[in-house]
Formats: C-alpha cells, structure tokens, sequence
C-alpha cells in the first residue's frame, strides 16, 4: 500500500481516466496494488489527489459509489 501511495504522488496526472463513462465523467481514475487484486480509485482535484475507496478487481465498485 505505502509503495502505491509513492507511486501515486508522482504518476497520479499521467495515468487515464477511467474506462466507464459514468466515472469518467467525474474524473475518476484507478491506480492497482502491486502483487495484489486491488486498486485505488482517486480523483485529482487542483494539485490534490483524493482517493475514494481501494476496492478488489472483482467488486462492483462502480454500483458501490452511489
């Protein structure tokens, strides 16, 4: 975790947004774990990094938001 959160401070403007038009429009992107099945999802705001929620590669996430 304390590697993807590094890895986040100097990547997190460089890596896409996210696939579903739904958390596209808010911006969303995800960044995974090393060695894990989990990601974060995050949202830059300004020059903050605001990550919503770590979640498993098979969780329905995207429903989990509302």
């Amino acid at each position: 975790m304390k590697e993807t959160i590094h890895r986040l401070s100097y990547t997190a403007g460089s890596l896409k947004l996210c696939e579903s038009p739904k958390l596209r429009a808010l911006e969303y992107r995800t960044i995974h774990l090393k060695q894990h099945r989990y990601f974060m999802l995050y949202k830059i705001i300004d020059t903050c990094v605001y990550v919503i929620g770590i979640y498993h590669d098979l969780q329905d996430y995207e429903n989990a938001l509302k």
